[in-house]
């Protein structure tokens, strides 16, 4: 009889937990729905980035996602950021410092790139097999300062950009001198430009805005 209450009192004992423990769960996902990268971020990404595909009859040979890093994107960025992490103003503050530093300094791009032969995405290589340039409105061809291929890429960096996958692709920062053609990049409505990719499996072009 002592066994049988026992076993009852321990079957109750799981119950509740087990009631609690979904009342937790449920409780968490709710606030879970209010925290990852917001719409009006991805809304901003989505206007700074161009994304262009090339195939071969059936085959993608490769695949392109490049997004401007103006000024107007990374006040975004920042502001993603700052909410996610919940940054103080002190920490804001100098995030924005720095940011704004490359804009003033340099055209700068992240760039994806996915390839159907891994080995030709070599952007970063002194002989790579790959010509890129940027062409502003005056028709002025701009050669890159930096190509710099990003190691590791973290998790941060795909819920930021969510067209990155590091199993079929590598990330570059592309650096271009300021060019009075390109226009101000405070301006949320630039003046055009192109980003070109050229090599021997074939070249793309993504323009702006």
């Amino acid at each position: 009889m002592n066994k049988l209450k026992y076993l009852w009192t321990l079957i109750i004992y799981i119950l509740m937990l087990s009631i609690a423990g979904c009342s937790h769960v449920e409780s968490y996902l709710d606030v879970a729905k209010d925290k990852g990268i917001s719409r009006k971020y991805l809304d901003v990404l989505d206007r700074w980035t161009r994304k262009g595909t090339l195939y071969s009859q059936f085959e993608t040979k490769f695949q392109i996602t490049a997004t401007w890093k103006s000024e107007a994107f990374n006040r975004a960025y920042i502001e993603e950021y700052a909410r996610i992490y919940y940054l103080t103003d002190e920490e804001r503050k100098r995030m924005d410092d720095v940011q704004s530093g490359f804009a003033r300094d340099f055209t700068e791009f992240f760039f994806y790139a996915a390839m159907s032969q891994k080995e030709a995405n070599d952007f970063d290589n002194r002989n790579s097999s790959w010509s890129i340039f940027l062409i502003d409105e005056k028709g002025n061809r701009i050669k890159p300062l930096e190509v710099r291929k990003i190691e590791k890429i973290a998790a941060v960096m795909e819920e930021f950009f969510p067209y990155v996958n590091k199993y079929y692709g590598s990330c570059y920062s592309l650096k271009f001198p300021l060019a009075t053609g390109i226009g101000n990049t405070s301006a949320d409505t630039p003046r055009q430009m192109k980003l070109v990719i050229a090599g021997v499996m074939g070249a793309m072009e993504l323009t702006w805005p």
